[in-house]
């Protein structure tokens, strides 16, 4: 029947809808920051940190489905040492760009350490790993690879309850990148988003093995999909294809509709 043809290309392309509506609903919550703590209007509410369905639910939901969908992606790259460098650079320059930005703006926007440098960490040592196992040919041998994986994710969730038992104890502003808060005497980094390694290492590869199990074809698990559904997906794979373009440039442009919008009258 038309309109259940199977599908010319075999890209999972759940993949990329899924990673691009985790963005478009991250572009949402900057939108509604953007909105209520730089334009100062007294909308979303939600946003203040008193909100447990936002903040304790769904905010840490699409923060996992990204970062999984990450992991699940490494099974499908020819390079991961490449693509960790890729998004090594890219964070480096991103932190710079807007560690500079906050200098000179006093805008509160600086990034030391989010999801960009979470993934590229996560990324390299799937590449350590994955460049030692391909050495490695017997069957027994692969599921032992398994194995190692499922205890690199128990692993990162272990150290992640350990070290809450040490929240507050280290005078150190650095310590959050590991997921802890420092003790009430240092003085905070003032920071526009943060992402720790711990647990999200463990969620990044969660994800991995779901990758490896789930995708093992490396294609689409959904060959015959309706076209009427893949149009209507169609914006999402693309912000998923395109992710890190659109997470570089989505607050600029938000940022320059707004005040656009403001120097025109538009909005108040």
């Amino acid at each position: 029947m038309e309109g259940t043809k199977k599908r010319s290309s075999t890209r999972a392309f759940e993949l990329d809808m899924l990673r691009g509506f985790s963005i478009f609903m991250m572009i949402l919550h900057h939108f509604a920051y953007d909105l209520r703590y730089i334009l100062g209007y007294d909308v979303f509410p939600f946003i203040g940190g008193n909100c447990v369905w936002f903040w304790a639910f769904l905010h840490p939901f699409f923060i996992m489905l990204f970062v999984g969908i990450s992991g699940v992606c490494c099974q499908f790259s020819r390079n991961n040492f490449k693509r960790a460098l890729k998004l090594g650079l890219v964070a480096i320059a991103f932190s710079a760009a807007t560690i500079t930005a906050d200098h000179f703006m006093d805008l509160g926007c600086a990034i030391y350490f989010n999801v960009l440098h979470m993934l590229t960490v996560a990324t390299f040592l799937f590449a350590v790993f994955d460049h030692a196992e391909r050495k490695k040919t017997d069957s027994r041998e692969s599921r032992g690879g398994s194995m190692v994986l499922c205890t690199i994710v128990v692993l990162c969730f272990y150290i992640f309850n350990a070290l809450q038992s040490y929240q507050y104890t280290f005078k150190s502003k650095w310590v959050f990148i590991l997921g802890l808060m420092p003790h009430p005497s240092v003085d905070e980094l003032v920071m526009g988003d943060e992402l720790a390694l711990f647990p999200w290492l463990g969620v990044f590869f969660a994800g991995v093995l779901i990758g490896r199990f789930v995708y093992k074809n490396k294609e689409t698990l959904f060959p015959n999909t309706p076209k009427p559904v893949l149009a209507a997906v169609k914006p999402f794979e693309w912000i998923g294809r395109n992710s890190l373009l659109v997470y570089l440039i989505h607050q600029p442009v938000l940022l320059g509709i707004l005040y656009g919008l403001r120097a025109l009258g538009i909005i108040p």
